[in-house]
């Protein structure tokens, strides 16, 4: 696989500055699904070949199209995969996904928010729904809930049967601490039995993964990735901070690389939080883990696709997530 281009600007400012930047011009699918596709996660489990989308409106009450879609890559069919064993008391309004084998069960993790639960005034529940995802239904398992879980974004797996998820705020919805930029978020470590705080405090803590023992961490208010070596108690060690661009995202690894993606202008985003038509300018790029190498997959003022939140490669082509519009794109990449 070969990228589009070197990232010509490690200096980006999160509130954008003047800068201007090109329209995306090369070719893409556009994959339609139900509003707010803001995590996308592979799977190739078992004869799978599918991504699967975690999809939440975000802009009104209308959340009928809330939940998890089927992207079948072979096929381009879209299909919405139902839930069995849900409570009805469980308002979906999912996040960040991860999908891993346990003990032999595929197994998807989930953060969700329940802004409009009756029971959890005024923010709502905040959880990790756990799933036994299967080839053309998702099963219930349990909810997760913890009172250190005060914001969730996004979750990985520590690939030893616990999970880390990301806290990118000190209390939900701030806009105080996204404003001052305030080193309030963090990232928790769940065993199994018990929650606990690991690492640092961070601004806005966002994506999470796990690759060769180490934890990486994005956070939107940060111009870097922070790692760490991962122990058995789930602690870290040994940080390592690598340069990348102020607005990064979700997290996902493909060979030597962590994938992720960058909002360019924090003004532009705002206005596009309200409004669809109001486009904000957005970066796909890679960090080459050995030599620190920052490169382009994908870089638009927002023309085709706005707010990405994930990219994903697999099979020589790039998947594209965003917070809001109803779709992802599918790109192929130049060999």
């Amino acid at each position: 696989m070969a990228v589009r281009q070197v990232l010509p600007f490690l200096l980006v400012l999160f509130f954008g500055g003047c800068a201007s930047y090109p329209t995306f011009n090369s070719d893409y699918t556009r994959v339609e699904t139900a509003p707010g596709p803001e995590d996308i996660a592979l799977d190739t489990i078992g004869n799978s070949e599918r991504v699967i989308i975690s999809c939440s409106e975000r802009r009104t009450t209308d959340y009928r199209g809330n939940g998890f879609y089927d992207y079948n890559i072979s096929t381009g069919q879209v299909i919405k995969l139902p839930i069995v064993g849900l409570p009805e008391s469980v308002q979906l309004r999912p996040h960040g996904i991860d999908i891993v084998l346990v003990n032999g069960v595929k197994t998807m993790y989930c953060v969700n928010h329940e802004k409009n639960a009756e029971h959890f005034p005024p923010a709502g529940r905040q959880s990790i729904l756990v799933f036994e995802l299967m080839d053309d239904q998702l099963v219930f398992k349990q909810q997760l809930t913890d009172a250190l879980l005060v914001s969730p974004n996004d979750v990985c797996t520590d690939h030893k049967g616990g999970i880390f998820v990301s806290i990118d705020s000190g209390k939900i919805n701030s806009k105080w601490e996204k404003l001052m930029a305030l080193k309030r978020s963090y990232v928790l470590h769940f065993d199994g039995q018990k929650w606990q705080q690991v690492g640092d405090k961070l601004r806005y803590a966002n994506g999470v993964g796990v690759k060769n023992n180490r934890i990486f961490i994005t956070a939107t208010q940060e111009s870097s990735v922070t790692s760490y070596l991962i122990n058995d108690n789930g602690t870290y060690t040994d940080k390592i901070q690598t340069k990348a661009l102020k607005g990064s995202d979700n997290i996902t690894f493909f060979e030597d690389k962590l994938v992720t993606t960058a909002h360019l202008n924090f003004i532009q985003f705002l206005k596009h939080v309200k409004d669809a038509e109001e486009t904000t300018p957005c970066a796909v790029y890679t960090l080459d883990l050995k030599n620190n190498q920052l490169d382009t997959l994908y870089l638009d003022a927002g023309t085709v696709l706005s707010a990405a939140s994930t990219g994903l490669i697999y099979n020589e082509k790039l998947y594209i997530a965003q917070i809001f519009n109803p779709f992802i794109l599918e790109i192929p990449l130049d060999h």
